[in-house]
């Protein structure tokens, strides 16, 4: 095997990652049984179909929930759950720094204000602490990312939520998979999200999922999934403002079908994480994401964290040199090298043409703006952390080569070793 002291492949040096990765197959023969048979039904809509239907109860039975509403998108469900809240524009809603924007997107179109509580720096989370510190008398909710796999203090923040009587959206569009005190993910907010669009465990191409015990909530999801229009009913007299998010009975065949290689997925990325976090444990200078006890990591990214005054490069430099050596390996993946506050849209309160609605708003009584420094835990982050790519198809020596291409840059890079070659 590769010596860690030769020369970085960025350098002309030999790479260390050598084996190849066998192509990444996700979809076979029952996506295809499954499709063929929505097609021969000559229905494609979700009301009278069969596939759509079946799908929510078999999901809603994985996480033990009463109830779920699949939907178009990640960024849909989210959206749906925070409506389902009703709650009036103006209201605040918590939630973290570093989401996709999807988790953003349904808050504002509803006139909702984000506020941003940081993260917790080992683990990239909400910090239950920071989210008690951002209550106000206008929170109407908290919503929760389970950042890359890794399940968020729930413990902690149900009991700042239940405190202040606020209801906790959990946000699991990363955390397939993911246990907190041995219990999966998603069955502790009144309302939890979900994504299937084509980077999660399991894919759709789009797609998303509300799950909730809570018949009310259900049945304003259910009306703001499908313009207000109360189908079972009969009616179609909309009462209120709904977009229209169906999910159609093609995608809930091959949601089906994905559900049923979700063990499968998600057992193999545990395992192939929990073997690279084992061999990085040992590398001097790499932190790795906190995982408590009792919680169970699903990987959707696979995280390190260059730590304090150890290396002469930034997580943008390790990555390059990582890429170099064969690794798909990402400084500032997701949000754009930033936290989504500093996105143009919330600097310049830009989210409506002409307007700086909701931010700012007489009638709201809002004027809400997100200074740099807002939270120094997720701006920190930016330039410590970076993304190494770890997917399913992946074999233990696929994974065993890049622990062996991240020890070869670290010791590269390590301050100490710049000083005992000057």
């Amino acid at each position: 095997m590769l010596d860690t002291a030769a020369e970085l492949a960025l350098n002309g040096g030999p790479k260390a990652v050598q084996t190849p990765i066998a192509p990444r197959r996700r979809h076979g023969e029952l996506d295809k049984r499954l499709l063929a048979e929505v097609i021969d039904s000559e229905m494609l809509f979700y009301f009278w179909g069969t596939k759509v239907r079946e799908f929510e109860r078999e999901f809603a039975a994985l996480y033990g929930k009463k109830y779920c509403v699949a939907c178009a998108s990640g960024s849909a469900a989210v959206h749906i759950a925070v409506a389902a809240l009703q709650l009036r524009p103006g209201t605040e809603v918590i939630t973290a720094p570093i989401p996709d924007m999807g988790t953003l997107t349904g808050i504002l179109y509803q006139g909702l204000i984000p506020v941003f509580a940081d993260v917790d720096p080992e683990t990239l989370n909400l910090d239950p602490s920071s989210v008690e510190r951002a209550i106000s008398p206008r929170t109407g909710a908290i919503v929760a990312v389970h950042h890359s796999g890794l399940a968020a203090d729930l413990n902690a923040l149900l009991h700042v939520s239940q405190g202040h009587g606020i209801p906790l959206i959990e946000d699991c569009a990363q955390a397939y998979g993911c246990e907190y005190q041995g219990a999966l993910t998603g069955r502790s907010g009144a309302l939890n999200t979900f994504s299937l669009n084509h980077f999660k465990h399991i894919s759709t191409g789009s797609g998303g999922m509300v799950l909730t015990d809570d018949s009310g909530l259900y049945y304003q999801s259910t009306l703001f999934l499908d313009k207000c229009y109360q189908r079972a009913e009969g009616i179609r007299n909309p009462f209120f403002l709904a977009p229209n998010y169906q999910m159609t009975e093609l995608q809930g065949a091959v949601a089906l079908a994905q559900l049923a290689r979700l063990p499968e997925f998600t057992a193999r990325r545990s395992e192939l994480g929990a073997r690279l976090r084992a061999h990085l444990q040992r590398v001097p200078g790499i932190g790795l994401q906190r995982i408590e006890p009792g919680s169970k990591h699903s990987y959707f990214l696979f995280l390190l964290n260059l730590m304090d005054g150890q290396f002469t490069c930034d997580a943008s430099g390790f990555a390059e040199a990582l890429r170099a050596e064969g690794v798909n390996a990402q400084a500032n993946l997701i949000t754009g090298g930033r936290p989504v506050y500093l996105y143009d849209l919330f600097q310049h309160r830009s989210a409506f043409p002409h307007s700086r609605y909701p931010f700012q708003s007489l009638d709201l009584g809002t004027d809400r703006s997100y200074p740099a420094g807002l939270c120094p835990n997720a701006e920190k982050a930016f330039h410590s952390w970076l993304v190494v790519e770890l997917l399913e198809n992946y074999s233990e020596q696929n994974v065993d080569e890049i622990a062996l291409a991240v020890a070869k840059v670290a010791r590269h890079f390590r301050k100490r070793q710049s000083a005992a070659h000057s």
